[in-house]
C-alpha cells in the first residue's frame, strides 16, 4: 500500500495551501479564540455614566455597546431605570424593554451621532 494512504500521509504529502484557504483558516481561528474584555479608564467610565444619566433624565436616545466573547452587541434606546446597587439598567428599545448589566458595557454614544 502506498505511504500516502497510511495514517496521516495524505495530509503530509500535500503542504500547499491556497491564499484564500489560509485567510479563511486564520479568520476561523480568530473567531474560536475568546476575546478579553477591554479595561476602561476613569474618564471614559465617567463619560458613559453621564450619557446614561442624561438619557434617563432628559430622554436622550443612546446606543450601548456590550462586550461579548465573539462579537460586540449593540442596543439603541432610552434608559428607563438605573440601579447602581445591582449594577443594571433598563433600556427601552423599539422591541420592548431590556435589562443590561452595567459591567458588560464597553461604549455609550448618542444615537444621532
Amino acid at each position: 500500500m502506498s505511504k500516502k494512504l497510511q495514517q496521516n500521509g495524505l495530509f503530509e504529502s500535500s503542504r500547499m495551501m491556497l491564499p484564500e484557504h489560509r485567510e479563511a483558516y486564520i479568520l476561523h481561528q480568530e473567531q474560536l479564540a475568546p476575546r478579553t474584555r477591554p479595561s476602561l479608564d476613569a474618564q471614559a467610565a465617567e463619560e458613559m455614566s453621564r450619557l446614561l444619566s442624561n438619557s434617563m433624565m432628559l430622554g436622550d436616545v443612546v446606543t450601548i455597546t456590550l462586550f461579548h466573547e465573539h462579537d460586540d452587541i449593540r442596543f439603541t434606546g432610552q434608559v428607563l431605570k438605573l440601579d447602581p446597587a445591582v449594577r443594571t439598567l433598563r433600556l427601552q428599545t423599539s422591541n420592548g424593554t431590556r435589562d443590561v448589566q452595567m459591567n458588560l458595557i464597553t461604549n455609550v454614544t448618542l444615537a444621532n451621532e
